[in-house]
């Protein structure tokens, strides 16, 4: 059809030259030279509307569309950490819960005491308690779905919006998941405040209605180190044996600090590996700014094309085509098999190292070059065979020479020999790597432009505009670290504002006593402080091991078969999330200090007797 139709539209802009040359036939004579020569253009003419052929087709899955396979990645990039991300909230909330009720216990004892005196049963005591926590978590799921929901999902999608052209989301409850995020909200406020009341409501009255006693201090390990516990001072000393003195404290700040500092590190931790695709990838590994594609081997006119555009600096011939690597039990990939016409000249063009050791390496006889991507998901070895398909021809194996640094598709590459060798014929050279002198995005497009008017030229890819795309997927990570360190951060300010407060509750005639004692306000502050101190610090500490799990774990979700991130996370990036940690402590013990100033120490020390 489209044949007839290329015909049909030919015959049509020929038929006004062929009424002329019919005119012209009937004004001059048979022999005239003028009539002869029209004649031979209509009959030339007509000879190469005959000679228009069937059309050749390129069709591809949409799975093949760059837009949609980006779309695809990123939606998978969300899922992954949708499905981590709440379990460190529930986790933490479960933590905050169960402080809060034990806390809620313990200052109710003496109203337990009297009501079990007065007859109360143990199912009528405690269901104040766990009529309190379900009441919390009920207020608290119709406060976070309506929230959520509403918010999350438009802030993700609008952050993508500025990488695809998508109608507005359509925001829906997920009812199924709304009921479990209730239940595990029951079950954290409900079960902490039966885990706290197990020892209570089976006390006695008289037992219930007397302030529990404070934990006994224990000689601590350090004690046994002399030459260092004598010279710390008494302030020192007294913080040290009431850290290890509240064990259930000190787990529990560790653990929330922990986990805080882990989100963080994780949210600043997917910025530096999505980050580092983008410069790795494209400033250290690759080094030419567009690749030509044509239909055979380089002519003439097609080289000289080439050289006289005004931002050629550099080229090197290769042959490029995509093929199948097929194994039973692994999805099929498609990765870009390079054969340099010259192999010793591709290292200017193309860094081909270990990701580790930066170890480079060079195309030989002996095998092919594979990206660690792919190694990885056939699980193949440096000496292993990796079976690949071109075009029509068999599954032919290849030996994996080395395994190269990449996080952007698959490339395999071989020299001309070990090509020949594989597949039994020479490489037709089919494409240039071409390096620019300078990056103007204009000259760049007049570039490709320019390039495809010449006959056999195919295809001209910019790099440039890969890098873009890469850098716009970067932005909206930017947005991501923001929803990660935001709720990270008012998970700090909970779980230490929490934990301070129960401690201080839990010690006021501790803290009452010394104030009286003569110590001054800001010496009653730092008797706090120095404890919240060490312990934020051990949790920074091992934040950062929870954190390099967590970012670990969501990359190997996230990844696609075609991407991988950099596993690597920036230094700075542990000192940003250790800062931010400590500028929370500090904004609690401000708090605490204002409080610490107005108590009242004859109420505080008057004896229940």
């Amino acid at each position: 059809k489209r044949q007839a139709q290329l015909q049909r539209q030919a015959h049509a802009q020929l038929a006004p030259q062929v009424r002329q040359v019919s005119q012209l036939s009937q004004q001059l004579p048979a022999n005239s030279p003028i009539l002869i020569k029209a004649q031979a253009q209509i009959k030339q003419a007509q000879a190469k509307i005959a000679a228009i052929g069937q059309p050749t087709y390129f069709y591809t899955g949409r799975s093949a569309n760059p837009g949609y396979s980006e779309y695809h990645e990123n939606t998978q990039r969300v899922v992954a950490l949708s499905t981590v991300f709440p379990l460190f909230f529930i986790a933490i909330a479960a933590l905050i819960c169960l402080t809060t009720m034990t806390r809620m216990v313990t200052e109710l004892r003496i109203q337990m005491g009297t009501l079990k005196a007065l007859g109360y049963s143990n199912l009528a005591i405690g269901s104040e308690f766990m009529l309190y926590g379900g009441l919390a978590s009920l207020l608290g799921t119709l406060l976070g779905v309506g929230f959520g929901v509403n918010f999350f999902p438009r802030f993700i999608a609008q952050a993508y919006g500025s990488m695809y052209n998508l109608p507005a989301i359509n925001v829906q409850y997920l009812w199924t998941d709304i009921l479990i995020a209730l239940v595990i909200a029951l079950a954290c406020t409900m079960g902490s405040a039966a885990i706290v009341l197990r020892v209570d409501l089976h006390s006695t009255p008289a037992t219930l209605m007397q302030p529990k006693a404070p934990k006994a201090g224990k000689t601590l390990w350090l004690e046994h180190w002399h030459g260092l516990w004598q010279r710390l001072s008494f302030n020192h000393k007294v913080t040290l044996r009431n850290l290890f003195r509240y064990k259930q404290r000190l787990l529990m700040t560790v653990l929330g600090i922990a986990g805080c500092m882990a989100m963080m590190i994780t949210g600043f931790g997917l910025k530096d590996s999505i980050g580092d695709i983008s410069v790795k990838q494209f400033n250290q590994l690759w080094h030419y700014d567009a690749i030509v594609v044509r239909n055979g081997t380089q002519t003439t006119q097609q080289r000289r094309a080439l050289h006289r555009q005004s931002l050629y600096k550099n080229d090197l011939v290769l042959k490029q085509s995509q093929v199948t690597v097929e194994r039973a039990g692994v999805a099929n990939q498609t990765a870009t098999l390079s054969v340099p016409q010259r192999p010793q000249q591709l290292k200017k063009f193309v860094v081909l190292r270990n990701r580790q050791s930066h170890h480079a390496y060079t195309l030989n006889g002996q095998g092919a070059i594979i990206d660690e991507k792919l190694a990885k998901l056939y699980d193949v070895k440096v000496g292993d065979q990796l079976p690949v398909k071109l075009g029509d021809h068999a599954i032919k194996h290849v030996r994996v020479a080395a395994i190269a640094e990449n996080y952007v598709n698959h490339f395999i590459y071989l020299s001309p020999q070990a090509y020949h060798h594989i597949f039994g014929q020479h490489p037709v050279y089919n494409g240039n790597l071409v390096q620019f002198k300078h990056h103007g995005q204009t000259a760049q497009n007049q570039f490709a432009s320019d390039l495809l008017k010449t006959k056999g030229m195919l295809n001209v890819s910019l790099l440039s505009t890969e890098k873009k795309n890469n850098f716009q997927m970067l932005d909206t990570m930017d947005l991501v670290v923001v929803i990660f360190v935001v709720a990270a951060g008012a998970l700090a300010l909970v779980v230490l504002y929490n934990l301070t407060n129960i401690n201080v509750s839990e010690r006021i005639r501790e803290l009452s006593t010394i104030k009286v004692l003569g110590f001054y306000d800001s010496e009653v502050t730092m008797y706090i402080f120095r404890e919240n101190l060490i312990l934020t610090v051990m949790g920074i500490f091992f934040g950062c091991f929870m954190g390099d799990w967590l970012h670990s774990y969501i990359l190997n979700t996230a990844e696609t078969d075609s991407l991988m991130f950099s596993p690597d996370i920036h230094p700075v990036s542990y000192g940003y999330s250790a800062l931010l940690t400590l500028a929370f402590s500090l904004l609690v013990m401000w708090l605490m200090h204002r409080k610490l100033k107005r108590i009242n120490m004859l109420d505080a020390l008057k004896s229940v007797d």
